[in-house]
């Protein structure tokens, strides 16, 4: 399929497609149809009529009742010109999971909308909105009015954000009570040289010898890293190597800090991460990764029951990991020359549909996980 050549209107944007995301009595599923559909509405390819149809679905599933709905609508429409305003108002109401992604990034908001949030001193919406693309005086002001110090040192690490010399006068009171903010300001790479001289007359030696070599390396990137879980953060990092060489040493390193949780290893099995998945439970077991391996692929359910008692997996994790081993075999058997983003897709949508219970926590991270990968996947997927 040519991906520069538009695709019809309505080829996702059906009945049946709807009614997968309004009424499936599974949640899980919902959110899935959710995410498929918004994905469809985000194009930009729609008539009129249909971007009309579009705004009354996205109404419905703004008010479903599952929260794993409402994120998957969300995270998806979070940057999106095509999300309704009224459905975003409702959404950056919402509780802060579902909230923080759409005040993060949505263009459809006004300033008058991300006032009315500031006003109510949300600590994580409040952090959110510093982190926007584009912010006007008038935000910046009420951030720093309103906002506490992780937000405020977000708005200082935020280049894109408008620092007018009140603001900055401002900041750097509040910097010589707050190491976050003044690191944040130090990172700032426009920071004006009467900022620089104000801040190494209150710094320590230390740290002015830190403003004087000015960093490259933006801190809001250490800031938000410092924020996230430490699961998350060791998923997205084993990620980035399609064949990592040292998985031997980071799962039993993992191990012995009491960090290889039975979320972290489910979440590695379900993105296709089965060599680390082999590695983490013979370092939870006790036994060699080639018989892990064995256990988990080659012995049926049994092998891998054995091996979930002895690695001390709920009953859950065992199922799951199991049902994501039987996709991640079924998929390499194909023949087929699957990229890394395609092949996660499928793992993570496939493995969506597996009849097990897990975490509302866990579902989440796979639908952003999902929502994070190349839009090109989705359209190789609609050409099967």
């Amino acid at each position: 399929m040519d991906n520069t050549t538009p695709r019809p209107d309505s080829v996702l944007l059906t009945d049946d497609a709807i009614r997968a995301a309004i009424s499936h009595p599974d949640a899980t599923a919902r959110s899935v149809a959710t995410q498929r559909l918004c994905r469809t509405i985000r194009s930009g390819q729609l008539s009129d009529a249909e971007r009309a149809k579009a705004s009354k679905v996205l109404d419905h599933i703004s008010k479903d009742v599952s929260t794993l709905v409402r994120r998957a609508l969300a995270i998806t429409l979070r940057n999106s010109p095509e999300l309704p305003r009224d459905v975003a108002k409702r959404l950056i109401a919402d509780i802060d999971n579902i909230a923080v992604p759409v005040l993060e990034s949505s263009p459809v908001l006004t300033d008058e909308d991300l006032l009315d949030v500031l006003r109510s001193k949300a600590a994580a919406k409040v952090m959110a909105i510093a982190k926007r693309p584009t912010l006007t005086g008038a935000i910046v002001r009420a951030v720093i009015r309103f906002g506490d110090g992780p937000a405020l040192a977000n708005l200082a690490a935020n280049d894109r954000a408008p620092l007018d010399n009140a603001a900055y006068s401002e900041m750097l009171r509040l910097a010589k009570s707050d190491d976050l903010i003044e690191e944040s300001l130090i990172a700032r790479r426009d920071l004006p040289p009467l900022v620089v001289e104000q801040l190494i007359t209150q710094a320590s030696a230390e740290v002015a010898i830190q403003i004087a070599k000015r960093h490259e390396v933006p801190v809001d990137m250490a800031i938000e890293l410092g924020q996230r879980t430490r699961e998350r953060a060791t998923i997205d990092f084993v990620d980035q190597s399609w064949i990592a060489k040292d998985l031997k040493l980071l799962t039993q390193r993992l191990n012995d800090e009491d960090r290889l949780t039975d979320s972290l290893i489910l979440r590695a099995a379900c993105c296709g991460q089965m060599r680390f998945t082999e590695y983490a439970l013979a370092a939870r077991a006790g036994i060699s990764q080639a018989k892990a391996a064995l256990m988990i692929h080659e012995s049926g359910a049994f092998g891998m029951q054995a091996l979930g008692v002895r690695a001390r997996l709920s009953a859950v994790t065992v199922h799951t990991i199991r049902g994501a081993a039987a996709i991640f075999k079924d998929l390499e058997m194909t023949s087929m020359s699957y990229d890394r983003a395609y092949f996660q897709n499928l793992m993570i949508q496939r493995v969506l549909t597996l009849p097990y219970d897990i975490t509302e926590e866990d579902a989440d991270y796979l639908l952003e996980k999902l929502d994070g990968l190349t839009d090109y996947a989705f359209d190789m997927d609609a050409a099967q």
